[in-house]
């Protein structure tokens, strides 16, 4: 058998001791049907077989291309099996990007979603030359559907004749061919797949997780086994996770985030349902009925941007009786920071609230949800404490792929809102001079291929990851993150003002969907905001006046409720953090045009490059 320290290790630990529970589970229609980790291994083998009669060597690269789903972990597993690494790439990636992953890693063989993704392979135009390097592309699905949000008009979908050249038909084949060719050949192939499996060390190099790329081209992070599995030790005592649970996966798994539930899956033995998309994860998981769940602050900004909604349009009385809830859910949760017992008459009244108003919200991510994780950004500690009166804790945590996702933590019975909690076990953190996070421990990456000086000026000589982050540690030892070093704002008045706080608040104010604040080498601080289109456009019809983003984003009527909201916002705020003036974009920032990264997060530089006409006139006069 593998190390311990190796993922395969573990699944088959895992496999030895439940083989026949629900390891993975996805929606068809209205049924979640089920893949137990017997069936998992299976599939993986034959994958791994497959892989070896191609002429796989340990350590070559082989990437998935994919949204997550049940294929992308029997696909991952099925590499590892025979030791090779996963480069991972985002499914909504295309052009230059993919282009560079693929020749960054030599990728000899690549799992695709589907479609979608062969296009981003081949080109619109099917003209682009698929890299000598790649000898094979295993699709998951012949026909996919283009994103739309829920309720608008579908497009049509695109087929695999669409996209792939004539020329690169024998090269590519199915997912369930090529896990039957897999089964055909396992006999053959076992004893060197045994081989391969005995021979992993927990210091081989398991994936090539490429960084998002807020500044330039991606980054591929080289994370061995031990790198994954050091940072899941004691998830199951910190967080109080049991095997006999469930969690949705909504998040893409070429994330190193999201591939933190599936390695804590192979220590703990939870069940993994798949949503259809991060679109669908409410409506799933109101399905699904998870127990936990990981996420981005968005989803949790959505989901209370919608109940603060819906109570706006309410009647007098629902609104009402939403506020004494409210006051009712802030005090115990206020009760619960504090580690203080109820007292009598809160808990009757407790009771009451949640019966009128939270458990419609908790049984809108299914009914049974103890404990929600966020990563990947701050978010609101406003938030935190509303999900948390309504009986929703969110545990906030933090790590960054050049540590395998996972440094801090807060934990289930001891947590700080506003933090991002404590350091695992094995985990060293120093604050530097200048405020810099600084990180060591047995997470931290090998290195970035290719990149040997990237890699130095990141990890110096005594092994300290520097992390570019900037934050505080309280006298308890919980970790506060205030911004990333790159975009601290010094004013022209020499004000270093982190900028995160205040786009925080910004994107809470009602109509308001993305937010990037200004001011470096300025004399004070701007503002350049996206719309909330479903907000705005339910305003558009409430005002009789075009529904369109480009024209409510030059409507003075709205421009004048958002500055009356930022107004308030002022008022609660330093002197020089203040948003003396801002400006609408004409349409979200999105990840097709270059200006959000698959992780979403904001390319600022990118942003300010093309709307510096309307920053500039910010400054003017």
């Amino acid at each position: 058998m593998s190390s311990p320290q190796t993922i395969p290790g573990q699944f088959l630990a895992l496999l030895e001791r439940v083989p026949h529970k629900a390891a993975l589970m996805e929606r068809e229609g209205n049924t979640w049907v089920s893949e137990s980790f017997k069936e998992w291994d299976a599939r993986s083998r034959a994958v791994a077989a497959a892989l070896i009669a191609d002429g796989i060597q340990p350590q070559d690269a082989i990437s998935i291309f994919s949204f997550s789903r049940r294929e992308w972990l029997e696909a991952d597993m099925g590499i590892l099996f025979c030791g090779a690494k996963t480069a991972t790439i985002y499914q909504n990636l295309a052009g230059e990007t993919v282009d560079h992953i693929l020749n960054d890693s030599q990728v000899k063989i690549v799992f695709a979603e589907g479609p979608i993704q062969l296009r981003a392979i081949f080109g619109d135009e099917k003209d682009k030359p698929l890299p000598p390097h790649v000898t094979k592309i295993v699709y998951f699905q012949n026909s996919q559907q283009p994103a739309h949000r829920p309720g608008k008009p579908a497009p049509p979908a695109l087929t695999l004749s669409e996209t792939v050249p004539q020329e690169y038909r024998k090269q590519v084949v199915s997912f369930e061919d090529y896990v039957k060719h897999g089964a055909a050949v396992l006999d053959s192939k076992h004893a060197e797949l045994e081989r391969r499996i005995r021979s992993l060390q927990a210091d081989d190099v398991a994936k090539v997780v490429y960084t998002s790329g807020t500044t330039g081209t991606p980054k591929g992070a080289l994370l061995t086994h031990h790198n994954l599995t050091s940072v899941t030790t004691n998830l199951g005592e910190t967080l109080d996770l049991k095997s006999s649970e469930k969690t949705l996966l909504f998040l893409p798994l070429a994330h190193v985030y999201a591939q933190l539930v599936y390695h804590a899956q192979m220590r703990i033995g939870f069940t993994i349902g798949f949503a259809r998309s991060m679109l669908t994860a409410v409506e799933d998981a109101e399905s699904f009925q998870p127990d936990f769940f990981v996420s981005v602050p968005r989803l949790f900004e959505k989901i209370h941007a919608g109940v603060v909604e819906k109570v706006d349009q309410g009647s007098f009385v629902k609104k009402t009786i939403f506020k004494w809830a409210s006051g009712v859910g802030r005090d115990v949760s206020r009760c619960h920071q504090e580690k203080k017992p109820l007292p009598r008459k809160l808990a009757v009244e407790a009771k009451v609230a949640d019966k009128l108003v939270f458990s419609k919200l908790q049984q809108r991510l299914g009914g049974n949800v103890r404990m929600m994780i966020s990563g990947g950004a701050p978010l609101q500690q406003e938030i935190i404490e509303f999900f948390h009166a309504a009986g929703l804790l969110i545990i906030e945590g933090y790590g960054m792929t050049e540590n395998a996702s996972l440094t801090h933590h807060n934990r289930i019975r001891n947590y700080k809102f506003g933090t991002v909690g404590l350091p695992l076990a094995e985990t060293e953190v120093l604050i530097a001079d200048d405020g810099e996070i600084l990180l060591r421990g047995p997470g931290v990456m090998k290195g970035y291929q290719n990149l040997p000086k990237d890699t130095a000026e990141t990890i110096d000589e005594g092994g300290w990851l520097h992390t570019g982050d900037i934050g505080v540690i309280d006298d308890e030892g919980f970790l506060k993150i205030t911004d990333r070093k790159k975009d601290i704002i010094v004013t022209s008045g020499g004000k270093n003002i982190a900028p995160a706080p205040i786009e925080a608040h910004l994107v809470q104010l009602k109509y308001v969907s993305q937010a990037v604040v200004f001011g470096n080498k300025r004399k004070y601080l701007t503002a350049l905001l996206t719309l909330d289109s479903d907000a705005v456009t339910q305003w558009a019809r409430e005002n009789n006046v075009d529904e369109s983003l480009s024209g409510l984003a030059r409507n003075a009527l709205l421009k004048k409720a958002i500055e009356a909201q930022i107004i308030s916002l002022n008022s609660r705020l330093e002197r020089y953090e203040t948003i003396k003036r801002f400006a609408i974009a004409p349409r979200e920032f999105t990840i097709a045009d270059g200006e959000v990264t698959p992780s979403l997060k904001l390319r600022k530089k990118i942003i300010e490059q093309r709307y510096t006409h309307l920053i500039d006139e910010l400054y003017s006069n």
